[in-house]
């Protein structure tokens, strides 16, 4: 897909909530519990509640990046797009967090996690 379509996709996140009700149920049950608006995701886990992750920059055919309102630590979420072909994009998804140090033995691997749950669910919903 090109890469202007596949930004058109992930810039609009409400367009998401369409595409994700389409799934099947087995597919929708592995992303979680997860809404979205036209200009965030809300991601519901216990037992911190909703966590917003909202559109704090856009850039065209090239990144879309959310930042987690409320969150404990300060948190990142980035789509970075690279058009390899006319016709293919290569989408790269990652988290930019600070964890104390003390804190990353047990919270790391939880956020790697998240992490890649997060890019699974956009890869999906960006080629759905």
């Amino acid at each position: 897909m090109p890469v202007s379509s596949v930004y058109e996709r992930v810039s609009n996140p409400a367009a998401f909530q369409e595409r994700l009700d389409a799934l099947p149920e087995e597919v929708r049950a592995k992303l979680g519990a997860v809404r979205f608006t036209e200009d965030s995701i809300i991601i519901t886990a216990a037992p911190m509640g909703d966590m917003v992750l909202k559109i704090t920059e856009r850039v065209a055919d090239k990144r879309v990046a959310f930042t987690a309102e409320s969150a404990p630590v300060p948190l990142i979420m980035s789509i970075n797009l690279d058009a390899k072909t006319p016709e293919s994009t290569e989408i790269v998804t990652a988290i930019d967090v600070e964890i104390p140090a003390m804190l990353r033995p047990m919270v790391g691997p939880k956020l790697q996690e998240a992490a890649d749950k997060f890019g699974d669910m956009v890869k999906n919903l960006a080629r759905s």
